[in-house]
């Protein structure tokens, strides 16, 4: 009697690991401008502090651009009592990806720009949300 009050316990232990194991994504934004797209992928919803996104670029025929030189901004225009906020953040490649730490300062409208450019290649991508 006592095994089979023991196996409904241990079977929701098991699933709570499984379930809290998996890497879910929070927030996950696709962009598109001239025949190249670009994913931004981060564990966290957009909040106030450091957010690390993985940026992935991709060519017009879907393969991933590497080796380009990219740059994140980001943007909050004026408020009454504050002045505009403009902030360029450090992004580094790792392979077929890139990743920036962004830091968004204080809650608002947040105006993003994603730059890349490779040789005469160049592309940029723009989006915007409310923190």
């Amino acid at each position: 009697m006592k095994k089979l009050i023991y196996l409904p316990i241990l079977s929701i232990i098991f699933s709570i690991l499984v379930f809290s194991c998996q890497k879910k994504e929070a927030f996950k934004e696709e962009l598109s401008s001239g025949g190249y797209k670009a994913v931004i992928i981060s564990d966290q919803p957009p909040h106030v502090g450091i957010n690390i996104w993985r940026i992935e670029i991709y060519t017009p025929d879907g393969k991933p651009l590497t080796g380009a030189k990219v740059s994140v901004n980001g943007y909050m225009p004026p408020m009454p009592g504050m002045p505009e906020m403009s902030f360029d953040y450090p992004v580094e490649e790792k392979g077929s990806y890139y990743e920036s730490n962004v830091n968004l300062s204080m809650g608002g409208t947040w105006q993003i720009t994603i730059k890349a450019e490779k040789g005469k290649e160049k592309v940029e991508f723009k989006f915007g949300f409310n923190l």
